[in-house]
């Protein structure tokens, strides 16, 4: 257990500083962009790579690779391993080209509805221009994958845990760069369609970074001895499996960016909106990665382990142990962030060409995702557990039940409560989701409960819901919701909450923070 939580210290160490410099690039895209038009087609831009990359790739590499490559590296059948990657590399490939040729129609998704008051060809134009640049990461993105689950496969979390933090550096030079190119004034839609300095700025900065950040990788793998030869062998068991396992896996990527571009379009591109949604979703997943992700990483082969054992009992333990450790972190994440939503965007964005109302409207949006903390965290972790089990088919189930749900709320909520409404849609598809998951997984593996999975859980909530009064207590007397007075606020109340939250569960003698304490002691004595 020890060498699990050193590898848990590792990931959330790095995974720490790669959010904090993701959090420093958000502020410095706040200050030197804005919240306009421009910044919704590069957002909207942005993701075009991550849709399509997702769509017909990531889901298969992201969630299927970890327990395949587990598998492979406890046979030591490097063959097996080589196909696997030759022919998905060879794959990414032909997908990159094809995407940046179609960036028109891949753009046009998610502009369907443009705002009043915005040029439809122009912002559509301007966010083709970058979706050609940005859909390169597709290539890059694919390879990170591949490389991050050969590590993982064999134990080692480092080098995927910090090469992030690289990205975002190249990201923030190319930022801080662009006020030179317009003149010091804020830069609008003409600008990028005029300037090609500004544009290949904007487009290189991003792309290249994740360049980086997959090559940062190569080193890694040398260095675990992961021995690879070019084996374009597209009928070898190893693929065959990967493509069986793909196919419900594509369902559940199609289901997803589905959702994503109904969720771009109801927030009505180039209103502002867009960029609202995406920086709230991004502090949204600041705690997820920062407490459950190190979690999720490191949990994951070792259940796929116990499955590849037939050790029934110790998956059941690795997935109950993982998501009532992955609660415990997130409850008071999730308190703090609905609490603090104000000073948090405040202090984070409300700089530069982010003024008041821009920040006003970003915290609204985090104000419904931090609802769904919990569920979105225990819901990623619980479909690990399929995959460990090769089972791809039911985590697309549970997924496309949650993406109609998503739509369905987001429809109903948008019109009235704006990006509050998008983001309490998304809260509650996946906290829904997250408690059917558990059922699920209670159906699928004998054994596991998900009444003692849960039964401690409802003392945390109660610590959390502590702790979120003490902090709203201690935010209504302490700073103010910009500047050092947000920072203030923010440490104050953050503080104070941590405590309080430690001290209730110690009250009320929740049995995994003693877990959580024996570990950190076994680990520094």
């Amino acid at each position: 257990m020890s060498g699990l939580l050193r590898s848990n210290v590792v990931v959330a160490t790095g995974t720490a500083l790669s959010r904090l410099t993701g959090l420093a690039r958000v502020t410095v895209f706040a200050y030197v962009i804005g919240q306009s038009a421009l910044a919704d087609a590069y957002q909207s831009a942005n993701q075009s790579p991550n849709a399509i990359y997702e769509l017909l790739l990531g889901g298969v590499l992201s969630a299927s690779l970890v327990p395949l490559f587990t598998r492979q590296a406890e046979k030591r059948d490097d063959a097996a391993t080589s196909a696997v990657v030759t022919v998905s590399v060879l794959a990414l490939t032909a997908l990159t080209i094809i995407s940046v040729a179609c960036a028109p129609i891949v753009f046009r998704l998610f502009s369907l509805d443009v705002a009043d008051g915005v040029d439809a060809t122009e912002y559509r134009h301007v966010g083709t221009a970058l979706a050609r640049i940005f859909l390169i990461q597709i290539f890059f993105y694919g390879l990170s994958a591949l490389a991050g689950a050969l590590l993982q496969a064999r134990r080692r979390f480092f080098a995927p845990a910090w090469a992030p933090v690289l990205s975002n550096l190249v990201i923030i030079v190319s930022l801080l760069l662009v006020p030179g190119t317009t003149g010091g004034r804020e830069p609008d839609l003409v600008d990028v369609l005029t300037n090609d300095q500004l544009l290949l700025l904007l487009g290189l900065g991003a792309t290249v970074g994740i360049g980086v950040m997959a090559v940062a990788l190569l080193p890694a793998l040398r260095a675990a001895d992961v021995s690879l030869e070019f084996r374009p062998e597209w009928r070898h068991p190893a693929v065959r499996q990967l493509v069986a396992l793909s196919g419900w896996t594509l369902g559940y990527v199609v289901a997803n960016q589905v959702a994503i571009i109904v969720i771009q379009n109801l927030a009505h591109p180039g209103s502002g909106n867009v960029n609202a949604y995406a920086l709230a979703y991004i502090f949204f997943v600041l705690p997820h990665g920062l407490l459950a992700m190190s979690i999720v990483t490191t949990f994951t082969p070792e259940m796929a382990r116990s499955v590849q054992q037939r050790d029934r009992a110790g998956f059941i333990h690795r997935c109950s142990s993982g998501v009532r450790l992955v609660s415990l972190l997130t409850l008071p994440a999730a308190a703090g962030l609905f609490v603090l939503r104000r000073p948090i965007i405040g202090l984070a964005l409300d700089h530069g060409r982010f003024d008041a109302a821009d920040a006003a409207l970003t915290s609204r949006a985090l104000a419904g995702f931090s609802l769904g903390l919990v569920g979105f965290s225990v819901y990623l972790f619980v479909l690990r557990g399929f995959y460990a089990h090769t089972d791809a088919r039911t985590p697309f189930m549970i997924n496309a039940f949650e993406c109609l749900l998503n739509v369905a709320l987001a429809v109903l909520l948008t019109e009235r409560y704006g990006v509050l409404g998008l983001a309490a849609s998304f809260a509650v598809a996946y906290t829904v989701a997250s408690l059917w998951a558990l059922q699920v997984m209670s159906y699928k593996v004998r054994g596991f409960s998900v009444s003692a999975v849960l039964s401690g859980v409802w003392k945390m909530a109660l610590a959390a819901l502590v702790m979120a009064e003490v902090m709203w207590l201690i935010a209504g007397h302490v700073g103010g919701n910009a500047g050092l007075g947000a920072l203030a606020r923010v440490a104050a109340s953050g503080a104070a909450g941590v405590a309080v939250y430690v001290a209730t569960l110690t009250a009320l003698r929740v049995a995994e923070l003693d877990e959580v304490q024996a570990r950190v002691r076994s680990r520094f004595a």
